[in-house]
């Protein structure tokens, strides 16, 4: 009778953990997925910006400078597109390429002059702040949805934004009062054939 009481018992506990174990994995099996609008609005990026150079905090403050130049830009035409920051030159581009994004800011040299016809390029800040700087621009696919209208938006922001003094006021922030050369806008404009 003994042995029959523990070989029921045995029994009895192999059940338990079969159906524990059956449980567990039907559990998990449709346990909720970790997806990033469980923790707010997603908001999927209009602009992507990359880091020019290794990162150092002179790169990181012209980067800080750059995104409030467009950002400043577009809020004078009072639009106000998601910005968001690339780590990967490549990665970026690559967006900017497959449609993910409506424009990149970066610098137009990082473009073959063959894939540069499928853009909009519009440069808005000069490296280091110097009248023969490096250009950064707003490049825009022409085969995005919204990229014709911010690029309309930006190129008419950017004009208020010098205009208004506001853009050199960002710059001075930046840089240093007094540390731009006399020529810096008018050495901007010169990529701006097309402005008055």
């Amino acid at each position: 009778m003994k042995a029959i009481t523990q070989n029921h018992t045995a029994w009895l506990l192999g059940w338990c953990v079969l159906f524990w174990l059956g449980f567990s994995g039907a559990a998990q099996a449709t346990a909720p997925r970790v997806a990033p609008r469980m923790f707010g609005e997603e908001k999927k990026a209009d602009i992507l910006q990359y880091r020019l150079e290794a990162n150092n905090a002179a790169v990181a403050a012209e980067d800080k400078l750059l995104a409030e130049l467009v950002t400043a830009s577009f809020a004078a035409v009072e639009k106000a597109p998601q910005l968001d920051m690339q780590p990967a030159r490549q990665l970026a581009k690559y967006a900017l390429f497959n449609g993910e994004v409506a424009a990149l800011i970066g610098s137009p040299q990082d473009f073959a002059d063959k894939e540069k016809k499928r853009y909009r390029i519009i440069v808005f800040y000069l490296r280091g702040g110097k009248a023969d700087g490096a250009e950064v621009a707003l490049i825009f696919n022409k085969s995005h949805a919204s990229g014709d209208e911010l690029s309309k938006a930006f190129d008419a922001g950017l004009r208020k934004l010098i205009a208004s003094g506001k853009y050199l006021e960002l710059l001075e922030t930046s840089h240093g009062k007094g540390t731009l050369p006399a020529d810096y806008v008018d050495s901007l404009k010169r990529h701006h054939p097309d402005w008055k």
